[in-house]
């Protein structure tokens, strides 16, 4: 049976919006087009999130007043001054905070694809608290299947070997650390977890990262070094590489979000990965990335995969959460 553990508040942090550019804070931290995976929780005004710092398991509580995001931070550990500068800087990375939107908005601007987009989004910034490690875990969980089957194996990993934590009235899931599962077998994670041929690789993916910290891999040609791992290759380096490095140029082709790329851009239902990239480019130097994020978010909208709580709602999300502890 998992054990509840119970945060308590230990900071406040205030992170300014120093990027140029408008801010949306709410398609910031909430995006219409990710799966449920219990480690968040999103109202039309706050978001809470858990976030792991080494042994240290967070709750963090996000709100916005102005262009300033405020971070209520909780936790059960031993909070210390380098806590917070590395979560000062996580979270300032995370969300985007200092970065600068203005000539992306001047080339999306020219694109007619663009327009309802940028009205409905406009400010939106890339959205990825995971480690480099975490990251890796979504990717490979992500490969070749269906959004409910991605969701479903996330949910078998966190609820055996991740944690459950209680802070500001909200229930959520945390990640296990690489540490954690370096001793589970590929054969416990193709059984328990359901993992099919994934199994395999999240051993390799465990090992590489408990022993390469981001530390170790910064300035690395992270897409060379993600392929180190056994069972990466270049697509799914790739994916990981632009999520963990921010790199406003670099998107994924896959089957779902192609077509919506073809209907937007080519007024096809389908086209090409190689044709489909070289339009992004054309039209969004620089910047194809975050032309592919705004208008991948955009197709959601009208249907998001886990839709905001209503803040009557929480209750009922804790009650689910805390009932698989049985």
């Amino acid at each position: 049976m998992t054990t509840i553990r119970h945060l308590d508040h230990a900071d406040t942090l205030h992170l300014p919006v120093l990027g140029d550019g408008p801010f949306n804070f709410r398609h910031t931290v909430w995006k219409p087009s990710h799966y449920d995976t219990g480690l968040e929780a999103h109202t039309t005004d706050r978001s809470w999130r858990t976030i792991r710092i080494g042994d240290l398991a967070v709750g963090v509580r996000l709100t916005c007043e102005d262009r300033t995001v405020i971070a209520d931070i909780y936790t059960d550990g031993d909070y210390k001054p380098a806590h917070r500068d590395e979560l000062r800087t996580r979270l300032t990375t995370s969300y985007g905070l200092t970065e600068d939107l203005t000539a992306f908005t001047a080339l999306a601007e020219r694109v007619p694809a663009m327009r309802e987009p940028l009205a409905a989004l406009g400010g939106i910034r890339q959205s990825c608290p995971e480690d480099h490690f975490e990251i890796s875990v979504v990717a490979l969980l992500l490969q070749n299947t269906t959004v409910s089957r991605t969701t479903a194996m996330t949910r078998n990993l966190l609820a055996h070997h991740g944690l459950l934590v209680h802070f500001a009235g909200v229930t959520l899931r945390a990640w296990f650390t690489p540490a954690e599962i370096a001793h589970v077998t590929a054969e416990c994670f193709k059984e328990q977890d359901r993992l099919g041929y994934r199994a395999k690789s999240l051993p390799y993916f465990a090992a590489f990262f408990r022993d390469h910290t981001a530390e170790d891999l910064l300035g690395a040609n992270l897409v060379e070094r993600f392929q180190e791992i056994k069972g990466v290759g270049p697509y799914t380096a790739a994916v990981m590489a632009s999520h963990a490095s921010r790199d406003p140029s670099v998107f994924g082709i896959d089957v779902w979000n192609r077509k919506i790329f073809a209907r937007s851009l080519l007024g096809a239902p389908d086209a090409d990965a190689e044709v489909i990239t070289q339009r992004m480019n054309e039209l969004f130097p620089g910047h194809a990335g975050t032309a592919a994020l705004y208008l991948v978010e955009h197709d959601y909208l009208a249907r998001p995969v886990a839709p905001l709580l209503h803040p009557a709602g929480i209750s009922s999300w804790n009650q689910a959460l805390e009932a698989t502890t049985a």
